[in-house]
């Protein structure tokens, strides 16, 4: 029988439940709130969060949904999800395409903007620790490895 705690699937899901704790714990010992914690009793999720820094960095470009499916590598369905979750919180507005007015781009409002630079910087902080002591050879392996783990899932 296999030993799950030697295969990757495994190790995997269990190191990005550790460092989801991480996340929390370290904000939690600061006692400051994280600009993932409200938005009018609303959560943003770091998948709100991506899709936000994304668009944020792509202000200069028409971003539509299929963008941000491929970009993120998530379903039509979740993207979608995703994208009305984002506008009923506030987050998001869209408008017709130049193109195509049937397809709608995505805009971020005022309130995002500002929460993408929140998050960028504790995301920065976050990167950090977690690459402490870990050399720059060592973190191009992990890199490498990993996505040679994402071309065989394909």
């Amino acid at each position: 029988m296999i030993n799950f705690k030697k295969t990757i699937v495994y190790n995997i899901r269990d190191l990005s439940k550790h460092i989801s704790h991480y996340i929390q714990n370290s904000y939690e010992k600061k006692g400051e709130d994280s600009a993932f914690e409200t938005h009018e009793s609303e959560r943003i999720s770091r998948l709100q969060g991506m899709t936000a820094g994304f668009l944020y960095l792509h202000q200069d470009r028409q971003v539509i949904q299929k963008d941000l499916e491929k970009e993120l590598s998530i379903s039509k369905s979740t993207a979608s999800g995703l994208v009305q979750r984002m506008v009923k919180n506030g987050l998001l507005y869209t408008t017709p395409s130049a193109n195509d007015a049937r397809v709608k781009c995505l805009n971020l409002t005022t309130y995002a903007k500002n929460a993408v630079n929140e998050i960028n910087d504790q995301a920065e902080l976050t990167e950090k620790a977690l690459q402490q002591g870990i050399s720059p050879e060592d973190l191009a392996t992990f890199f490498k490895v990993i996505d040679q783990i994402r071309k065989n899932t394909k």
